[in-house]
């Protein structure tokens, strides 16, 4: 084959070509990783497209930045708040352009860039849950519940969409909670990534 392997950070390498430098920059995911300052040291085409046409955050003289201060301090708060496991928050909630944002931290130092993805809230967003019935013991029902919570939809608009009581639904979410061990929606997402398909 008259391929040369190397170790490149950590990693081995075949060819000489920055592989995961390509596959970044592939992704169909929005990702960036960012200083606690909020300078950007890569962006994907996704996550610039995003940003341009969310509104409610830019990218400007290399680093990101915000239409007004509610939404700045927001993300600001998560990226500085990024440690080595993976941090969600909500930045631009009031403004109708919503993005989720999932930060951790690349380093154990104070100072290390972040990870991020970011997901619009407002787009419509298909989200499959594997595994769960049989890792977590779930219902059907319970499972029906659980996927629609992490779209971002209430109970309230959950019980009317499946033409269920308020109650019913709660129930179905305090019962799923306690089985998977959680206690918030946060907590929910983090804990399910690794079984969620999201497009």
């Amino acid at each position: 084959m008259g391929l040369s392997l190397s170790l490149v950070g950590g990693s081995v390498q075949r060819d000489g070509l920055d592989w995961p430098a390509l596959w970044f920059a592939r992704d169909a995911v929005a990702r960036l990783v960012v200083g606690r300052d909020l300078t950007v040291f890569a962006a994907n085409a996704n996550a610039l497209s995003l940003i341009e046409a969310n509104g409610a955050f830019s990218v400007r003289d290399g680093a990101l930045g915000a239409r007004d201060r509610k939404c700045l301090a927001e993300l600001t708060a998560i990226i500085s708040g990024a440690r080595a496991e993976p941090r969600f928050g909500v930045a631009g909630a009031g403004t109708g352009a919503a993005l989720l944002v999932d930060a951790f931290a690349l380093g154990e130092e104070a100072e290390s860039p972040v990870a991020v993805t970011l997901r619009d809230l407002g787009a419509t967003v298909e989200i499959e849950c594997a595994d769960l019935e049989s890792m977590f013991g779930v219902t059907p029902g319970e499972h029906q519940v659980i996927v629609q919570l992490l779209k971002g939809f209430s109970s309230r608009e959950i019980a009317l969409e499946f033409g269920k009581s308020i109650l019913t639904v709660r129930t179905h979410v305090k019962r799923a909670y306690g089985k998977i061990g959680v206690k918030t929606r946060g907590q929910l997402f983090a804990r399910l990534l690794p079984y969620l398909s999201i497009r």
